[in-house]
């Protein structure tokens, strides 16, 4: 079925972490401060990912040797500053993905309706079809049940979506549905059609292969797929790759496998104490801003800057429901305009976020710091390696991989216009993130090797900033968010991101010419089914 001939009004409308009275329900049954989704809250934990993995580098060493692309960081899109809404109400703070800067794609609804193809028997998903005669009413989609997963750590119920289940899986056997675009439609969702007739024809090379795809997961997808499968306890993803018009293939990639390229080991201890070690700092970061704005909803943003000792830019400001309500309907407009356009679609309400945001450049000037408190995550005791209340001395530990805990530095002075201030600025808490690992005993730059029976504990301070310079970091923070949703594609800069979508279009019309051959061949000879009778 065409993705234009799905009937996407008869779907159940996506229900956040705001609007969800059971998730809240749930949270005051076990009395809980913070409430959130995995989709929700993924953005914000890879942000942690970078900050307590010392921005670690991809393990790509399960790819060909011949394979050609050394590069081994994360994409931009990935690494760049997150944005959240901490909504209050009744006593729980609800996270919900802000969507400022949302622009449609036609991957948001192919998601939808491939994942009804893969799970539904075909007479059902049949009546999904715009011109079906026995088309699924609105009452009949309503009455089926979601499923989910809660969870609780720390202050925080998390919710997460179940989409499918094998009992000869380990562990609850649930694991997740990824539909994973080739890369010529990823590289310019704006201008998909361009891209339409790439091909995945081959298991190895530089293009047209799945190596070239599954590199650019662990690049692009990997971080926040393994986030979600371990929000909701899940064992792994089963990914379907497609260029809109053709599924190539399938590929199960459990958690084990994403933590051998995210962390260097298949051993999911390290993953699993990171995780919570970030929801553990969050935690920390959270209430600082409730307390600081009790009882009102607020607008974070999240960056960790890649610089010689990574730390992380943390802004908080109060907002009210309507301003709420205009950042994240700001676009929507031309999102539904987008999508009648492209999909033949009725009018929606509200449509779910797209990538996350943002682009990485240097760090802003150093910030005047005014030191807050130095806390073993872990155990919660003051640290002792640390009890400065001045700026954290430089480690002299003589292990390789000690880190250093000198204060964020400057790298560049920030830009006139962004160093240029509102007459009344908005109230604004804004702070950095220092952090220190220390494994069984000793400071480290990094986990490595990491078993279950080591201990990681993390000691950190939270430097709060003041007056203009922190308007102006802000400011400057979210113009980086804004100009990376400007681009095309999840990886791309400037002029060779048009050279490289060039070549993509030329092998996107090759394409196009070998799928005509072999679809008049399929004509002439038939198609050969694995497992029928000739």
């Amino acid at each position: 079925m065409p993705v234009t001939e799905f009937d996407f009004d008869a779907l159940k409308e996506y229900i956040t972490s705001s609007r969800d009275e059971i998730l809240r329900g749930i949270a005051a049954k076990e009395k809980k401060k913070y409430v959130g989704s995995s989709s929700s809250m993924t953005s914000v934990l890879s942000h942690f990912h970078y900050l307590l993995s010392s921005w670690r580098p991809i393990n790509a060493s399960t790819l060909s040797q011949g394979f050609p692309d050394k590069l081994r960081t994360f994409t931009r899109l990935l690494r760049a500053p997150s944005a959240m809404f901490l909504r209050y109400q009744d006593g729980v703070y609800a996270i919900d993905a802000d969507k400022e800067f949302d622009s449609a794609n036609i991957l948001m609804n192919l998601g939808k309706s491939l994942e009804k193809l893969l799970t539904l028997p075909k007479e059902d998903f049949e009546r999904y079809r715009r011109t079906s005669t026995n088309k699924i009413s609105a009452e009949e989609e309503s009455a089926i049940p979601e499923a989910y997963h809660y969870s609780t750590t720390g202050d925080f119920v998390m919710r997460s979506q179940l989409d499918a289940y094998d009992p000869r899986l380990p562990g609850t056997g649930m694991f997740d549905l990824k539909t994973r675009a080739v890369v010529s439609i990823r590289m310019d969702v704006r201008n998909f059609e361009h891209g339409l007739g790439y091909e995945i024809r081959r298991r190895f090379g530089t293009y047209e292969s799945y190596e070239r795809e599954y590199f650019d997961m662990i690049r692009a997808a990997f971080l926040k797929y393994s986030l979600q499968v371990r929000v909701g306890r899940m064992d792994g993803i089963f990914v379907a790759f497609h260029n809109i018009e053709r599924i190539f293939g399938f590929q199960y990639v459990s958690l084990p496998e994403m933590d051998e390229a995210l962390h260097g080991q298949s051993d999911t201890s390290l993953g699993d104490a990171e995780f919570q070690l970030s929801i553990a700092l969050w935690n920390k970061v959270l209430d600082k801003a409730t307390a600081k704005f009790p009882k009102k909803s607020l607008r974070f943003h999240f960056e960790t800057r890649d610089a010689q000792t990574p730390f992380m830019y943390i802004f908080a400001e109060p907002v009210t429901d309507e301003e709420i309500h205009a950042i994240q309907t700001k676009n929507s407009e031309k999102i539904e305009a987008y999508q009648r356009r492209i999909l033949n679609l009725t009018p929606i309400e509200e449509t779910e976020p797209s990538s996350s945001p943002a682009v990485l450049e240097k760090a802003e000037s150093q910030p005047s710091s005014t030191p807050e408190i130095k806390t073993d995550v872990t155990s919660g005791k003051e640290a002792q390696a640390a009890q400065e209340s001045s700026p954290p001395p430089t480690t002299t530990d003589q292990k390789p991989a000690a880190a250093s805990t000198d204060s964020p530095s400057a790298e560049s002075t920030p830009a006139p216009e962004q160093q240029a201030q509102p007459d009344e600025p908005r109230d604004l808490l804004a702070m950095t993130l220092i952090i220190k690992n220390k494994v069984n005993g000793f400071y480290v730059e990094r986990p490595n090797e990491y078993r279950s029976t080591d201990d990681w504990t993390v000691q950190w301070e939270l430097t709060e900033l003041h007056g203009p310079q922190a308007q102006s970091l802000y400011a400057a923070c979210q113009k980086r968010r804004q100009k990376a949703l400007a681009g095309r594609g999840e990886d791309e800069s400037d002029i060779a991101a048009n050279v490289y979508i060039r070549k993509l279009r030329d092998i996107s019309r090759r394409g196009r010419k070998y799928r005509q051959e072999e679809d008049k061949l399929d004509k002439e000879k038939g198609i050969v089914v694995l497992g029928e009778s000739a």
